[in-house]
């Protein structure tokens, strides 16, 4: 998943199940694990994940912006259980969708612990951050 805009990007990729080994019953099971990397608006690039998504808040992020994307509703805010980790909310506008991407970076030493970007992307650039995240879904179907 990138978003941009003229001076920074945040690129976020699925890396995997926060645990591999499924544990029957487990509230566990579904959680990933995002990898962020950020270039900030100086050029400094920081790479960091956590787990802060689970399996059906990634079906309900690919359902919403689908849903945007259609004209259905005119809005989408992400309605994550780790909101103060990872959160997306994004409108159209004309022939653009507006978004606000914000995603927590555990690990910096320097005390900006938050890649935060808005910026606006095409009817092409979201559908194409939908297949994407269609695939997503698939690769990381939920666990029981």
């Amino acid at each position: 998943m990138l978003f941009r805009n003229d001076e920074a990007s945040l690129r976020l990729d699925i890396a995997r199940y926060e645990f591999p080994d499924v544990d029957p019953g487990s509230e566990d099971n579904n959680w990933l694990v995002v990898r962020a990397t950020w270039i900030d608006e100086n050029g400094g690039l920081v790479k960091d994940s956590n787990s802060c998504l689970q399996t059906f808040e990634l079906q309900s992020l690919t359902a919403g912006l689908k849903v945007l994307k259609a004209g259905i509703r005119d809005h989408y805010v992400s309605d994550f259980q780790e909101d103060a980790y990872f959160s997306l909310s994004a409108r159209a506008e004309g022939d653009r969708f507006r978004f606000h991407v914000s995603f927590y970076l555990p690990n910096t030493m320097d005390g900006d612990d938050t890649a935060e970007l808005t910026g606006s992307m095409t009817s092409e650039e979201l559908g194409a951050l939908i297949d994407e995240l269609d695939r997503l879904c698939e690769k990381f179907p939920d666990r029981t």
